[in-house]
């Protein structure tokens, strides 16, 4: 008898499985994410955040530890379970919370104080199904940012029938968990008005102390925008892109196709 176990299930789905696979580095990724937000929002602090799609919650932790105020939110009830237990163990419930809502509706009924700074990397806003959806994102991320505020998007550009297949490996560990994730990208065809989906195919092996390894197989698509239809995305929403850098942010840069770029937008006036 085989002591492999196999199945088909979605990545996201174990939020513990998540975080071990995506906590490494979160300390570098925080202090480059708050780089780039003390460009755009300069002399204010500490600041106060808002992560759509936030996870396991590790970056509205990590921000929490450095005596930001940080709130998250994901349509995962697990996830979001998971990080207020994480916030908890860490004494950090009064400066980090979350809640669970759709990134097109998340501010409906709810009562929030402006935020400084939103934030959504490493292209998890082009898991919105459509430009429509998108639209009703930035509307909503637009309406909690104070006067000033800035919208930081980390986003891979498109360029349609010139990119190749690529492949990236992650892991991690943490106590008796460890876990690596192949991820193919295969990117969208060559029809930039019509066909737009990138498709990601992963491969996670998961092994727990005393267990044997499971595998976890899923596949899922990432809506594509080159940079021309992500400045008419933004404009539909009301909102401009005011800057771009580097994903460290430390240089401003300016945005090509195919590249992943961090972008400040801000309220159209």
């Amino acid at each position: 008898m085989s002591s492999l176990v196999s199945r088909t299930a979605d990545f996201y789905a174990d939020p513990l499985v998540y975080d071990v696979l995506h906590a490494p580095g979160t300390r570098d990724d925080v202090a480059a994410l708050l780089r780039i937000a003390r460009r755009f929002v300069p002399g204010r602090e500490p600041l106060r955040l808002l992560e759509p799609a936030c996870g396991s919650g590790r970056f509205v932790i990590d921000l929490a530890a450095r005596g930001h105020e940080c709130t998250g939110f994901d349509l995962s009830s697990d996830m979001i379970r998971y990080a207020n237990a994480r916030a908890r163990e860490r004494g950090l419930g009064r400066l980090a919370r979350f809640f669970v809502a759709d990134m097109r509706t998340f501010v409906a009924g709810r009562r929030m104080r402006p935020f400084d700074v939103a934030f959504i990397l490493i292209n998890s806003i082009r898991h919105l199904p459509s430009d429509a959806a998108m639209v009703d994102h930035l509307r909503q991320v637009r309406s909690a940012l104070r006067p000033g505020g800035v919208y930081l998007v980390g986003l891979s550009l498109c360029a349609y029938g010139l990119e190749s297949e690529t492949e990236d490996v992650w892991r991690g560990s943490r106590g008796g968990v460890s876990v690596s994730q192949v991820v193919q990208y295969l990117p969208p065809p060559g029809d930039r008005g019509r066909a737009r989906n990138e498709r990601v195919v992963s491969h996670m092996t998961v092994t727990r102390r005393g267990c044997p390894p499971m595998h976890l197989d899923s596949t899922y698509v990432l809506r594509g925008y080159d940079l021309a239809q992500w400045r008419a995305v933004t404009a539909r929403a009301g909102m401009r892109i005011i800057g771009c850098v580097a994903s460290d942010g430390r240089r401003e840069c300016e945005p090509a196709e195919p590249g992943y770029f961090v972008f400040a937008l801000s309220a159209a006036r």
